[in-house]
Order: structure tokens, then C-alpha cells, then sequence
């Protein structure tokens, strides 16, 4: 059996008396799509860094497709696509001259170029001018295109839609989708969370440079706490109702709470006792469950 494509074991990363990344751990499996999230200075950008091999880690085990990033050479990360959060390119060069080039460094085919500019609307006229009369969302399309065009085993892509208009962004959802269905790896950063639980198989989130929960998307949300809203006919004791959860809003006949989901049978059977004219359970998206973990 192949190795996963990443595996990481207690990474830890310093720059100087800051402290980057703390016994961090994760292994990605091939085909997923994986999503990396976190807030600015958790430690997602040096994590990124250290799977292509930029930084070296200051302990602990890293592996990408099997290999040391860091040792692996040009050959090794012609197997990596990558889109950087804020993807720079050389000016003068045309939009074409430029994924040319890209492809070049691989040492690869670009097999996929086409279909991509097509998917994500680049056509000749763009690819004719220089990139520096390009817009952001223009950039961003070229940035995507130069990561995926040469169809790499495993790709890593912070901020992917950034500045791209909901159209675009839909046929990057498709692309996602296609390169789930021909096995490739992805490893997303992203901050747009809809984006991240729409696309992604599961997801890590990343605290103070430490993993504090991994899963797939629908178990991080039957981990969070439930939003209750109940309303009543005739006037109750609401605040009595804080023994089951975290009471947030409390009127005669209305309450909110966040109830772990093992409490919810109890809850509900005592509301029940209760003159109740309506009840509805909310279950958390995932920015809640995001949320939760770094109140």
C-alpha cells in the first residue's frame, strides 16, 4: 500500500522565541480533499512552508508522498501543485509566457491547461497580455491554472477563491470535484468556511500551532453543542433550564440555549412537561463549530 501523500508527526517549529508550531500531527489520505483552517497566527502558512520543503522543521517526523520534502529535490516537487495566498508573477510576461514557464519547472505536460482555462474563463485574448494589466480575480485564475495544469499528485492551495466572482468559484467547485474523482490529493487553507464545508472531506483545525480537532465535517458538527429555541404559551421559568446547557437568551415565554447533543433526550422531555408551543433544534455549521474552539 502506498504511502498517504502527507504525514506529519509531533512537527514543531520556532522562530526564535516564537513558537510556530507545537507537536503538530496529520496524515491525509490519497483522493481527499482535506481542509486546513485556522486563524492568522495559528501556523497554517508555516505548515504549508514545511510540505514543499521551504522551511526545515525544528522536530519531529514530516513525510510528503512518501518522501522528505526537504531532501526530495526538484523531482519531488514536480508532484506538487501549489497556489500560494497571495501569488506573485512577473510582469512583463504574457498570461500564457507565464504558465509556459510554470510548466517548464515541472518538467511535465500541461495536460490539463486547456480544460482548466476553459473552466474558470481564460481565454486567448487574457492569455495575450502581460499579467500586469490583469486584474486580481485574473491572477488568481492564472495562479490556479499554474498549480493544477500539469496534473500533479498531490496540491496544496491557500485562499483558492480569493477574489474571484461567485461564477468562477462555482467552476473551481467542479474542478475540486474532478480532482477528488481522478485521485488527487488537495490540501486547502481557507477562511471562507462554506467554501471549506462544501468542498472538503474532512478538516483540521489549527490553534497556537496545534491541531485541536480533526474529522470529517459532519462529525465536527455532531461534536458541537445544539441551539435550542423554545417558545411557550403562558409564561415559565426559563432560567431554570440553564442546568441543561448554556442559556443565551431567556424571556417568560421564549429561551436559547447551546445543548451538547447527549443532553438534548432530557431537555426536550422536560420541556415537554412545560406548556411548550414550539421547539425547533438548530443543528451548528461549521463556522460555529469553528467558532467553539476558539471562544
Amino acid at each position: 500500500m502506498d504511502a498517504p501523500p502527507i504525514q506529519a508527526r509531533g512537527l514543531g517549529k520556532r522562530y526564535g522565541a516564537v513558537v510556530a508550531l507545537k507537536d503538530l500531527s496529520l496524515e491525509v489520505v490519497a483522493g481527499e480533499v482535506f481542509g486546513f483552517l485556522g486563524p492568522n497566527g495559528a501556523g497554517k502558512t508555516t505548515t504549508i512552508r514545511l510540505l514543499l520543503g521551504l522551511l526545515r522543521p525544528d522536530g519531529g517526523e514530516l513525510k510528503v508522498l512518501g518522501r522528505t520534502p526537504f531532501g526530495g529535490g526538484v523531482a519531488s516537487r514536480g508532484d506538487i501543485g501549489y497556489l500560494p495566498g497571495d501569488m506573485a508573477f512577473w510582469p512583463k510576461l504574457s498570461g500564457a509566457e507565464t504558465l509556459e514557464f510554470f510548466a517548464q519547472l515541472t518538467g511535465r505536460p500541461p495536460a490539463a491547461r486547456d480544460r482548466l482555462l476553459s473552466r474558470l474563463g481564460l481565454g486567448t485574448a487574457e492569455l495575450g497580455r502581460h499579467v500586469r494589466t490583469y486584474s486580481d480575480g485574473m491572477k488568481q485564475k492564472l495562479g490556479l491554472v499554474q498549480a493544477l495544469q500539469c496534473e500533479p499528485r498531490l496540491v496544496l492551495l491557500d485562499e483558492p477563491t480569493k477574489g474571484l466572482d461567485p461564477l468562477v468559484q462555482q467552476g473551481f467547485y467542479e474542478i475540486v470535484a474532478d480532482l477528488r474523482s481522478a485521485g488527487t490529493t488537495v490540501f486547502l487553507s481557507s477562511h471562507v468556511l462554506p467554501e471549506v464545508e462544501r468542498v472538503c472531506d474532512r478538516v483540521a483545525m489549527l490553534r497556537s500551532g496545534s491541531v485541536v480537532s480533526v474529522g470529517d465535517v459532519e462529525t465536527l458538527r455532531r461534536a458541537e453543542r445544539r441551539r435550542v429555541i423554545a417558545d411557550f404559551a403562558a409564561d415559565v421559568d426559563t432560567t431554570a433550564l440553564g442546568h441543561f446547557g448554556e442559556v443565551t437568551v431567556a424571556r417568560p415565554r421564549h429561551v436559547e440555549l447551546l445543548v451538547a447533543q447527549a443532553t438534548l433526550p432530557a431537555l426536550v422531555a422536560r420541556l415537554g412537561m412545560l406548556p411548550l408551543e414550539d421547539v425547533v433544534v438548530e443543528r451548528p455549521s461549521l463556522e460555529e463549530a469553528f467558532l467553539e474552539h476558539y471562544r
